[in-house]
């Protein structure tokens, strides 16, 4: 059922874009241009990296894992990949298309910076209910700790006494007010005085694709 694509006709040339059975809106490429920040050459060349790693059209969690355990052979992927699922399956179907991934490139790398940091705190705000603690914190540093693994020739083992002190700092930092959790806006302030972060935040954004 997956296999059986729909072609649309843009400036006198068909793309193949999404499933029939999968795919709701966008229906054309002039869509999708609408609806990012990229241009349709942009958009074709993303397509054919997508369409690479995920011949079928869409991605479900075990296999964004599987692509991502390839990328980080060293280390345990579930947790940071599972985190990053809940963002890309925007629309809650247990898999996301790359609708849903452009339109997350679109942010990260063609975003304003208040979009990016909307973006990054939606990350984090794994319990979804608009307010980070320092669990909230602990939880997100330990999946990339997992994530990154226990290769020695890059860094020493790291023990739960690591990741309690490191969501420890990180959170005194955002806490300005302390009272136990930041919203957005306490996010946003606390990023926007922090040239290093932001610095940070643009560079990865640069090299997201």
């Amino acid at each position: 059922m997956m296999k059986r694509l729909q072609r649309y006709k843009n400036d006198d040339e068909s793309i193949s874009v999404f499933p029939v059975e999968i795919r709701k809106v966008p229906k054309s490429l002039e869509d999708i241009v609408r609806t990012t920040k990229f241009n349709k050459s942009e958009i074709r060349l993303l397509y054919k990296g997508f369409k690479q790693e995920c011949p079928h059209g869409a991605v479900t969690e075990r296999e964004f894992q599987t692509i991502y355990s390839h990328f980080f052979p060293h280390g345990n992927c579930q947790s940071y990949t599972s985190f990053l699922f809940r963002i890309l399956d925007r629309r809650k179907r247990m898999y996301f298309t790359f609708e849903d991934y452009i339109q997350t490139l679109s942010v990260l790398i063609r975003g304003s910076m208040k979009e990016k940091l909307q973006w990054v705190f939606r990350f984090y705000d794994i319990s979804d209910d608009g307010r980070l603690t320092k669990q909230t914190i602990e939880k997100m540093l330990r999946s990339l700790y997992d994530l990154l693994g226990s290769n020695n020739n890059i860094h020493q083992p790291v023990t739960d006494d690591t990741v309690e002190k490191h969501s420890a700092i990180v959170f005194e930092k955002l806490d300005c007010q302390r009272a136990g959790s930041i919203n957005f806006d306490d996010f946003e302030k606390y990023c926007l005085r922090d040239e290093q972060l932001i610095n940070t935040i643009n560079l990865l954004s640069s090299t997201a694709i």
